[in-house]
């Protein structure tokens, strides 16, 4: 009773707008008091301009590098060519800092969508967006959790004038670190629309902690600056082509560049890996570099504390090591772990985070060069075949960087000798699984081998009669499809948090009923299901909310093919324990998965559990060929998105909701904050399988550009009759050459249905030729746009 009147006080308080904004480092001590800290925030589209401004993260370019009119790179060595945050306490331009707050204090971001016209995305997020804060539970403030139809409608650009506008304005993202379950961490935050994080849509979101750290003694210096956020970088938002990686938003291209084909593209999308063609880089200046990469300074005899985020949009798993140096892990995805030392290397999967001690020598060589913290992945997993590196440098004093090193295409040096002892190795094989370094033996700092999730432990003890307190079992797997148990998720036009009662209608997945612990799971799925060999329906499974005596569900991920994606599986509200998980040389499935697990004598020689320290984990790569079974505590009330954190994969239906509550029942509800309950979305979901349907068709608008599947309707949408829609060749889109088409006006929509066959077919407006036959709209008003039709698209 107490905890659901906190419940609803803390949802009457919204909108209480803080007045003292978060302007210190850290809280010295623990008995500081926490503030109340404001971002204004703006997403806001293109910058089209080199950087000029430094900012006071680390003193590098925050700025996007200089892009052509079609939003592709003209400096290929830069940072991100479209889709940048801004946070602008001064009105700067192009800036996308951490935000560093304290344990205790309270967060508001006041978002506003700035974006002016259509962006050149092919996923079609053209013009609406959300933030999410990465990893944070949003206990009393589930509408905060900035996933378009699950927790809000999307936020459109214009902003609290439109009749339409369904949400605040701006926006009151934010969360305080004791009531919301935020405690001291690395986090990030991103959009969660399409492909606007893979573009630059995000930062990172750090929490520290109150007094010193408690696990080591040893002075550490505990610096925001010292943050890594590891990305793979694209030349444009419609080249899905991996061509660098970054750290900070830093990266350089050599000679050479990759290139691909549909049939890559497609492969390295679904995470099966593609090795990609290597291509004179035609941008390549070894003497006018317009980006350095990332420095970090240190001085000897310290121990540092570096946090690394996983800013990672596809399936491409990043490994960090330094130079002449090991490091400890002291925690993951924002939770501490007991230390596991003397590590070589590193492995993150999007969506992961890592906080890392390195210990900075004596001995080192006052006048060589820096040492180099080296990023690698392969774009070929799991055979760890066409590499992709950069490096940032860690420099101590009177040590001089090399300002004209670029990494090659083979990424020499970056293969790192034997012995090593790695931490999260990505679980693709086998053999590495069955000769990892098991708990605790991981604990003798000598012992060489790979160390996995569910090898590693939480220092403080976890009540094995509170983790056991199991509600129920879910059985999850993947398939070929890319899907959850066969089904594709769709979604509501009202989100799932705001409907009120829920809208049954195309849900499928459990529910789950009866008080806690006793629940009594039945399936649910639409008629429509059985005929498909997977199904588009809004999958849901649906618990009870408890606050005494609080129960688990357990979830059973099954990876069904050796050779897929080890799919980076992320559950927002709040953390999941990993007590399991496996790795076979066969194809599986849920089947054979439930018969080792179910048919086992009182529950003996089932799948083995480990509930002594389990380690906490929002984000775990599922092995090929295996499994991993998480516990997540019933006491977030709310409907959280589960996903694959590949970027592709969410987009096309690789998720379900976990909905914890009630919407109408006494002690089952939630809060919704400012948002209003049983309203229809502005911007209609998008379909599941990818690609967009709608362009809104305008004058001032900006070229379209989109990718469907055939068969698949794409709506120009528009209000007044003054425009129209034509498709035609390529030499005349080019030139808005329209006198040969149809200059008459009518009212929107105009609806056209892609072809079977595959190609880019092209449209304008033909309204107001000139004497010499080019349009005046599609000229000087934008309305252009190119239409990929392809099999598979991003």
């Amino acid at each position: 009773a107490l905890l659901q009147k906190l419940r609803n006080l803390v949802c009457n308080e919204v909108g209480a707008e803080p007045k003292v904004c978060c302007a210190r480092e850290t809280v010295k001590t623990v008995g500081d008091a926490g503030k109340p800290c404001i971002f204004p925030f703006q997403y806001a589209g293109r910058t089209y301009d080199k950087c000029t401004t430094k900012n006071s993260y680390n003193g590098q370019p925050w700025c996007a590098t200089q892009v052509d009119k079609d939003g592709h790179v003209v400096d290929t060595d830069g940072y991100f060519a479209v889709n940048t945050w801004q946070y602008c306490p001064e009105g700067c331009p192009g800036t996308r800092p951490p935000i560093v707050i304290c344990e205790g204090d309270e967060l508001l971001v006041n978002f506003k969508n700035n974006i002016t016209g259509n962006m050149t995305n092919v996923d079609g997020s053209s013009n609406v967006t959300t933030l999410h804060f990465h990893g944070i539970r949003e206990k009393t403030r589930p509408w905060s959790d900035g996933v378009p139809f699950v927790s809000q409608c999307p936020i459109t650009p214009e902003g609290q004038d439109h009749p339409k506008n369904r949400n605040p304005f701006p926006f009151p993202y934010g969360f305080n670190t004791d009531v919301d379950g935020a405690p001291a961490g690395t986090y990030w935050y991103h959009s969660h629309v399409g492909a606007q994080r893979t573009n630059g849509a995000y930062g990172a979101l750090i929490i520290k902690e109150k007094g010193t750290y408690a696990i080591v003694e040893e002075n550490i210096i505990d610096d925001a600056a010292n943050t890594l956020v590891l990305q793979e970088w694209y030349e444009s938002s419609t080249n899905q082509v991996p061509v660098s990686l970054l750290v900070n938003g830093n990266g350089r291209i050599g000679e050479l560049i990759n290139t691909g084909d549909d049939e890559q593209i497609t492969a390295h999308l679904k995470g099966k890996g593609a090795c990609f063609n290597l291509t004179e880089n035609k941008h390549f200046h070894p003497d006018n570099f317009t980006t350095n990469y990332t420095e970090f300074h240190v001085k000897p005899g310290y121990q540092y504390r570096f946090r690394v985020i996983g800013a990672i949009s596809q399936n491409l798993p990043l490994r960090l090591s330094i130079e002449n140096h090991t490091f400890t892990a002291i925690a993951m995805d924002s939770r501490n772990i007991q230390p596991v030392t003397n590590l070589t290397d590193l492995w993150l999967a999007a969506g992961e985070r890592y906080d890392i001690l390195v210990n900075t020598t004596e001995e080192y060589d006052q006048s060589g060069m820096a040492y180099k913290i080296k990023v690698i992945g392969y774009t070929d997993q799991p055979d760890n075949h066409c590499p992709l590196c950069t490096i940032a440098w860690l420099k101590y004093p009177k040590q001089y960087i090399d300002y004209t090193y670029v990494t090659d295409s083979a990424c020499t040096g970056f293969h790192l000798p034997s012995p090593l002892r790695t931490l999260n190795p990505v679980p693709n094989k086998y053999t590495a699984w069955k000769n990892r370094i098991k708990y605790p033996h991981w604990k003798y700092p000598s012992t060489i081998g790979g160390i996995f999730i569910a090898d590693l432990r939480e220092p403080k003890s976890k009540s094995k009669s509170t983790i056991t307190n199991l509600a129920n079992t879910q059985y999850i797997e993947f398939d070929g499809n890319i899907t959850f148990n066969g089904l594709r998720m769709s979604y509501p036009p009202v989100p799932f948090l705001l409907q009120d009662p829920a809208d049954a209608t195309n849900r499928c997945g459990s529910e789950c009923n009866g008080p806690p612990p006793f629940t009594k799971c039945t399936t649910k799925n639409p008629a429509t299901c059985t005929a498909n060999k997977y199904c588009n329906c809004q999958h849901v499974v649906k618990e009870p909310w408890a606050s005494v005596n609080v129960p688990w569900v357990e979830i059973v991920l099954v990876n069904n093919n050796e050779v897929a994606a080890a799919h980076p599986i992320h559950q927002h509200g709040g953390w999941y324990w990993v007590v399991g998980e496996g790795q076979f040389e066969i194809d599986i499935n849920s089947t054979y998965i439930k018969h080792l697990d179910q048919n086992c004598t009182a529950k003996k020689n089932c799948l083995p559990r480990n509930f002594d320290n389990p380690p906490p984990k929002d984000t775990i790569q599922v092995p090929p060929g295996g499994y991993a079974i998480i516990r997540t505590k019933l006491d977030n009330a709310g409907t959280w998105i589960f996903h694959c954190h590949i970027n592709y994969h969410v987009t096309i239906g690789m998720a379900m909701v976990l909905q914890v509550g009630e919407s109408n029942l006494k002690h089952q509800d939630w809060c919704t904050g400012p948002l209003e309950r049983n309203v229809e979305c502005e911007t209609p979901p998008p379909p599941p399988g990818g690609g967009p349907t709608t362009i809104h068709w305008y004058y001032g608008m900006e070229n379209a550009e989109r990718c469907v599947t055939p068969g698949m309707t794409v709506t120009f949408n528009w209000v007044n009759k003054d425009h129209n829609v034509n498709i035609m060749t390529e030499p005349d889109y080019d030139s808005c050459y329209v006198t040969v088409h149809n200059n008459a006006s009518y009212a929107g929509n105009h609806n056209w249905i892609a072809p079977m066959v595959p190609g880019t077919y092209y449209f304008a407006c033909g309204r107001f030729p000139n004497a010499k036959g080019f349009g005046y709209h599609c000229l000087h008003g934008g309305m252009k746009a190119k239409i990929h039709v392809r099999s598979v698209c991003p």
